[in-house]
Order: C-alpha cells, then structure tokens, then sequence
C-alpha cells in the first residue's frame, strides 16, 4: 500500500500509466479473483462542526487532537457482530477527513492487492498429455486443477491469483440534511494475464464493481442507519444478483466466466439499485440493462414490381432484467431472505420460431439460523468501501476465543422458469425448469473450525447460462438427464503458540450427465452419456457406460508468518473415473473412447501476502 501524502495523485498517475502501455481500449469487464482489501493511510480528522442551535465554542489554545486510527478498507460484508437484516450499503457514516483546517478532502483512495507464489504439480501420477486438462511437471504457477469442487464455494475465486485493485473511492455529506454520498472507480489488475503476454486487454484490466451511491437516513445512526440508498452501475452489474450462496447464484453479468445471464452478450451491462435499510428488515429492488445482437425481420420492397419480401437483419438492441427481493430477521437467531428476477435474453434465430421473445424467471429463498456468527454472505455481492464503520469482516484475520461455541445454518433454494424452442414440437415453445438447492452448516469451538456443505443442481441449472444442453432448446423428451449432488466435509485446529492451522476436506460428487438410449440390431446397448461438470466441461463416456462417483480430498497446513503473509502448503486427491480419451483399436483404423486411470494425486506449496 501506497503510504504518501499525495496518494491520491500517485495512484491516478500510475492508473494513466499503465493505461499508457496499452494501444488497445480498455473495455471493463469483471474477471479474476476474489482479493482482500487493505487497510487505508490514517488521514487527519476535521473540526467538528457546531449544530446551527448552539454557538461555536472559542478557540482552544491546546493543540488538536491526534488523527483516529486508520479505517479498515475492504468491500463491505456483514459485520460479524450483528445479527440485524441490513445490506452491506445501508453500512454508512459521515467522512470527515480535511487536509486542512476548513478544508474537507473527498478522496480516501486504497489498494487492495493479493499476491502468490505456488509451486506444485496437480498430476504427478500421469504423464503429460494422458490425462484432460493437461497437467505438465511440476512448476510455479497456479492451476484450475488445484481447486476442487469444495473449495470457495462463497466465491468465484480460488485464493491464489495474483491481482491487485485500485479503488478510487470519495465520500462527503450532501447539502440536504442526512444525505451521503459517495462513489468508487473500481479497476482490477490482473498480473497473470498480464504474464502471458496474450494481448487480451480486457483480461488485464477490469472494471470490479465501480459505482455512484446515495443514502437518505431516515433513523438510526451512523454504525447502523436505517434509510433508502440508491446505487448507479454505470460499467456493469455483476456484483448485484440473485442467490446467496455464489455457487449458485444467478443474475450475472461476467460473460468471460459463463456467468451472464444475457447470452450472447455485447460489452457489459450496466444497471441500478434501489433499496431500503429498516431495524432488522431490507428491501430491494433494481434493473440491469444489456445490449444482445438479435435478429429482426423487415420488409423490403421490390424494385421490379413483384411486390415486397421480407429481409432478416442481425442488430444490437437493448435488453433489461428485472430484479427484487427482501430480508428480515425473524429474532436474533432466524433470518429468512427471498429473492425474484425476470431477464430478457434476446430472440429466437431458429426459422420456426424466428424473433420469438428468450425470457428467464425465477425466484430464490433462504433461511438462515445461526448463533454468535454473522449471516452468510458473499463478498463478490459488496461495494468497495473505505467507511471505518462498516469494516470487512470477511477479510480480517480469524479471531478464536478458548471455550466459545459459535455455529450457523443456511438452505437456500432456487428454481428458475426458461422459454425455450420446444426441441419435440416444431415452431413452439417451452418453459424449461432449472432448480438448485444448498445447505451449509458451519461450526467453530474455541481453536476449532468443522464445515458441512450439500449441494444439488439439476443439468439445466448447471447450464443455466447458455441456456440448455443445446442452446435455445428445450431437452429433448426422449433424453436422460441426472442432476449433480455433492458433499464435503473440512475441518482445521489454529495452534496459536506456533501460528499453524493444520486442515483436512473430503468430498463426494455425482456430476449432471445427459445420455440417450438406443439399441443395435442385435439388442446391444449402444447408448452414450456425457458428463456435465460444468458449462464447457463435457466428458464423453465410452459407450453403455455410466457416471460414477468422484470423490476429492485435500490435507494442508498454513503457517502464518504475519498478519499480511502466510505460508501452505498441501496434498491432494482425486478418484473420477468419468474421465476418457480417444486411443486407436488393435487394428489402428478406429479411434475408441477409453477410460484413463482415475486417480490423480497432486501437491502444492504456496506463499501469500495480501495488503
């Protein structure tokens, strides 16, 4: 972090800069990784200023006091001691921070940087080339294979990219009594594919959640206020969805990922939010706007007098999604949240369907129980804030407490309605139905941390923003699908006099698959099934084959070194049989599907700083 008195010019200085060795536009779009935000510089506090009641006091002939301590920097999440129903934005106070007498300083700048070194080697049971996704020696740098299907399940990062944030965040009080405002330009570095020299400018620098905010306060005070905020997106959306857990959220916007919910979306899609913060209730409500090349009919006159045809254009036009949703806290200990969103995702180009409205709809819910431990919530759905009253939880290191019981509860479910091409009924269409489901209980006794996770989704879920197995088309009546289920298991025990967390997680997975049956002329089963891990992960069973269980497992140890740089290192297990490749006959002239060995077993050392 950037500790100078004009950190505010530094940093807008090194962002043109590095904009500079670029010859390509930067187009924002989210991407990357899930960082943890630093601590800002400690910036003098103003004079208070005297209600217009009361007379100004006389000057002091002793000198000011020192400056506040510095505020924590991070984007907002719940506060951990709090068991009230309020979003992360309604988290507001009054900035008051001057560079001089009288004179009042909008800009609280900061950084937000997560870097790592790993070196490992995911496979080192096969051969390079044996096994998809290849896995080469052993090397520095990360893998996608070193995350398994447990890991982050709270958030789209793995923990070991190597990314930084500028955050050029302002905050003042309005003219109007009550009013705050403030605002954060939000860019993501991405110092890994700056590395591979891939030219993609928009997988180096990113927009990660620039916004404009206005909060009324109506009641409460400045730690917990209670009013209406309105936020402005004006890059794009993608930190405002639906869901709570982030595995299976819904509503997104990152099309670089698969997680945009406008297929075939046009640059990125920007949007609003309006929402009220009352004592231990919120609501909400908020659009998004994207721009979808659809396919449009026109008539076209003749010029030979035969009289006028009609001509099909492809043009960019605007589509919207729609989002609401509500939370309450029932008591101390029960919170129930519920959720709804219609999005528009273009036209049909099929010819018997031709400019027929695509359409998705659902609803999602959660009940929370939980005692002595915030309400789950993912820090991928918060602003970017430097308010030293709604620190960030999320990312302050682990604080146990010898003898304290504390534990929480979360199910959560999802079903979301799709119009598709009815694949069985020529020039029709369907509603499909997509459904997830989640459960994840939490328990922490004194040094020791035990999670349990259950999750379920159905193949259009899975798929959901594609959508479908085939794009635009409902599943075919005759097909087989399986939905995927998996459960884990992991727990870890803080040894403080060593700063050592020693850990174990184990899983069990039953991937989503879509198969059709059919038989030779000799009543030989030649049906095939493919494997659906995830949207652009298929795997191709050899023929009459069937899914099995995967099963995943990880023991690590993680070294604190200081309160910004730590040490891991691991060992990992992988058993998924569902996995093949292509090999020659005997006779060299047929490729064959065949299964490869299934076990995988990999390991990793890693060092991190984050600041």
């Amino acid at each position: 972090m950037i500790r100078t008195k004009h950190r505010t010019d530094f940093l807008a200085a090194s962002l043109l800069a590095a904009l500079g060795l670029v010859s390509l536009p930067v187009h924002a779009q989210p991407a990357g990784e899930e960082p943890e935000p630093t601590e800002p510089e400690p910036a003098p506090a103003p004079a208070p200023t005297p209600a217009p009641e009361e007379a100004a006091a006389p000057p002091s002939p002793m000198p000011p006091p020192a400056p506040p301590p510095a505020p924590e920097a991070a984007p907002m999440a719940q506060r951990s001691g709090s068991a009230s129903a309020r979003s992360p934005e309604a988290e507001l106070e009054e900035l008051g921070v001057a560079e001089g007498p009288g004179t009042t300083r909008a800009h609280s700048d900061f950084v937000d940087t997560r870097l790592t070194w790993t070196f490992g080697d995911d496979d080192f049971l096969h051969k390079t080339g044996e096994a998809i996704p290849l896995s080469p020696n052993a090397s520095v740098g990360d893998r996608p294979q070193y995350r398994l299907f447990f890991d982050n399940l709270n958030s789209r990062f793995s923990g070991r990219e190597n990314v930084s944030h500028l955050v050029l965040y302002g905050k003042l009080p309005g003219y109007i009594k009550n009013l705050d405002t403030e605002a954060a330009l939000v860019m993501r570095v991405n110092m890994a594919n700056l590395a591979s020299q891939s030219n993609n400018v928009n997988a180096v620098f990113e927009d990660a959640g620039t916004y404009l905010r206005v909060f009324y306060r109506t009641a409460g005070d400045a730690k917990a206020p209670e009013g209406i905020g309105l936020v402005l997106y004006p890059i794009d959306t993608d930190r405002f969805r639906l869901g709570y857990l982030y595995d299976i959220s819904w509503g997104g916007t990152n099309a670089r990922i698969n997680q945009s919910i406008f297929p075939r979306l046009q640059g990125s899609a920007p949007g609003a939010k309006l929402q009220y913060d009352g004592n231990g209730y919120y609501g909400f409500v908020g659009f998004k706007t994207a721009s979808i090349v659809e396919v449009q009919q026109r008539i076209v006159e003749s010029g030979s007098g035969e009289g006028a045809t009609t001509d099909t254009v492809r043009v960019a036009e605007t589509n919207y999604g729609f989002l609401g949703g509500a939370g309450v806290d029932l008591s101390d200990f029960l919170r129930v949240d519920a959720g709804a969103g219609y999005f528009q995702q273009g036209r049909f180009e099929e010819p018997d369907v031709l400019g027929e409205r695509v359409y998705t709809f659902g609803f999602s819910g959660r009940v929370v129980v939980h005692d002595g431990m915030p309400v789950p919530k993912s820090a991928d759905f918060s602003l970017y804030r430097n308010d030293p009253n709604a620190p960030a939880e999320l990312f302050r290191a682990e604080e146990y407490e010898p003898g304290k019981l504390t534990w929480s509860i979360a199910a959560e479910a999802s079903q979301l309605h799709q119009n598709l091409k009815d694949f069985d009924q020529p020039g029709a269409t369907d509603i499909q139905l997509a459904r997830a489901a989640a459960l994840q209980a939490n328990v922490k006794f004194g040094y020791l941390r035990t999670s349990f996770s259950a999750i379920y989704r159905d193949l259009p879920f899975v798929l959901r923003n594609q959508p479908s197995f085939i794009p635009f088309q409902t599943i075919p009546n005759d097909a087989k699908t399986q939905d995927e289920t998996f459960f884990a298991v992991s727990t870890d025990y803080f040894i403080e006099s060593a700063k050592l967390t020693p850990g174990v997680g184990a899983g069990l997975q039953m991937p989503a698959t879509f198969s059709s049956e059919s038989f030779d002329p000799a009543g030989n089963d030649t049906s095939r099934t493919i494997v659906v891990r995830e949207q652009g992960n298929l795997a191709f069973l050899p023929q009459a084959e069937k899914r099995v269980p995967i099963l995943q497992a990880r023991a690590s140890l993680k070294w604190d070194l200081s309160p910004m740089m730590s040490a891991v290192t691991w060992l990992q297990y992988r058993r998924d049989n569902n996995s093949t490749r292509l090999e020659l006959d005997p006779s060299g002239t047929v490729l064959l599907r065949r299964f490869i060995s299934p076990d995988f077993v990999g390991y990793g050392v890693a060092m991190q700083a984050r600041f």
